[in-house]
């Protein structure tokens, strides 16, 4: 549930390129997202994804590679959906399609933050603006459109794309201790891991996010 105001401090501060935000929130499924990717591309790319962005270009990688030319992957790893998760999906789905949709809980924001940032005004209100402008119907989509995802990765070990894994520490939804082990399966991974940050990498650390893009870049 994120739109181009994740990038809002990060893009003016990219260097020597112009980033063009790609919208995958009408998509079904990933076979869809990869359709829009290869839409809104000129071969080979540098694709940067972050979270369910982050896996969806790592799948379209798998796909695809003689269209990338470089990868940057922010909190996100290569593994699929654990039967717990996809029963709380099914359960939320339900949930949403009979009951009226108030907007992301405190709760929820919270889960997305590190602890010094979860106070934090303008964080919180970029969360719950980007969940309120894309809506119920949306948030359905999101969910079932990615609930048929499975482990790539032996499919990334195969692949001659350069990667940058961008993690934090203190990710309460993305292991950076997973992000580090795809990085050992990768045949050219590097891996840069934060610190003093939660999972919304590209609000909560955009100077430090932007610095190690156009390094890498």
């Amino acid at each position: 549930m994120c739109n181009q105001d994740l990038w809002q401090f990060v893009f003016p501060k990219i260097e020597n390129y112009i980033p063009e935000y790609i919208d995958i929130t009408s998509a079904t499924s990933f076979e869809e997202i990869n359709q829009i990717i290869i839409s809104k591309i000129t071969s080979p790319a540098i694709l940067v994804g972050f979270s369910l962005g982050g896996f969806s270009a790592l799948n379209f990688a798998c796909h695809y590679p003689e269209k990338i030319n470089k990868l940057i992957i922010v909190a996100a790893n290569a593994k699929g959906l654990s039967e717990n998760e996809l029963r709380l999906r099914r359960s939320t789905i339900q949930f949403l399609e009979t009951h009226t949709y108030k907007g992301i809980s405190n709760t929820r924001v919270q889960q997305f933050l590190h602890t010094d940032n979860r106070q934090h005004k303008t964080l919180i209100n970029i969360i719950k603006k980007m969940d309120a402008d894309l809506g119920k119907e949306t948030l359905i989509k999101q969910l079932m459109a990615t609930s048929k995802r499975v482990d790539i990765t032996s499919q990334l070990k195969t692949i001659d794309v350069p990667i940058l894994l961008i993690g934090s520490k203190e990710d309460a939804l993305v292991s950076h201790q997973d992000i580090l082990t795809l990085k050992k399966d990768l045949t050219k991974g590097i891996a840069v891991i934060l610190k003093n940050c939660g999972h919304m990498i590209p609000l909560e650390k955009p100077k430090e996010l932007a610095e190690i893009i156009n390094k890498y870049l």
